[in-house]
């Protein structure tokens, strides 16, 4: 849609998005001004295969036996009555999905317990910090890695954004030339590790 407002002329344009961008979005805005002054309205939708909500709404496995009617939807985060979080992931973005969440929430201890890879965790824990110097990296930049995530993932349907498979296992996200230099990070890489997904690098 083409708007003029005075002598002034701009486009807005109308996107659908999952429902679990407004969920594990730091900041929740419903529009975005791009730099050439177009206007991306993003209004939410819930669909049975979105990456938060499963892999097309697949039962847990195990579960194969229920009717289908009873079958539980694969949950990426579940929060048991007891209070403990158990984060899941089947799909790369569903990875990009729960760190938002737990930055979002402030939950670096759970993101360094269930969604940091082996490798990352053991490279920090070389240098005898460990999980401390991890969380104040995320508490320091806690902003601009959840802008990176969102933009990213937003980004993948507009051709702003691409994921790759690269050598060992490891599923690179990153920006197209022309939307990196707005970020300070620009590359996610997630790696397979003990039959799901985890989080290796954001750089």
């Amino acid at each position: 849609m083409v708007v003029a407002a005075g002598c002034e002329t701009y486009r807005i344009e109308y996107h659908k998005r999952p429902g679990y961008y407004r969920s594990a979005a730091v900041q929740q805005n419903e529009t975005v001004t791009l730099d050439d002054g177009t206007v991306l309205v993003f209004t939410t939708r819930e669909t049975p295969g979105d990456p938060a909500a499963g892999v097309g709404g697949s039962p847990v496995p195990g579960d194969e036996g229920r009717a289908a009617g009873d079958r539980p939807a694969f949950q990426i985060r579940e929060e048991l009555d007891d209070g403990t979080v158990i984060l899941r992931a089947l799909l790369p973005q569903q990875v990009l999905v729960n760190m938002l969440t737990c930055l979002r929430n402030q939950e670096y201890e759970l993101i360094w317990d269930q969604l940091l890879a082996e490798r990352t965790k053991h490279n920090y824990e070389l240098r005898e910090q460990g999980f401390a110097e991890f969380e104040t990296f995320c508490v320091t930049h806690r902003m601009e890695l959840a802008a990176t995530l969102t933009r990213m993932m937003l980004g993948l349907s507009r051709s702003e954004a691409f994921m790759k498979n690269v050598d060992g296992g490891v599923v690179r996200f990153y920006f197209h030339p022309r939307v990196a230099p707005e970020f300070k990070f620009k590359t996610v890489e997630v790696i397979s590790e003990n039959g799901g997904l985890k989080l290796l690098i954001i750089r």
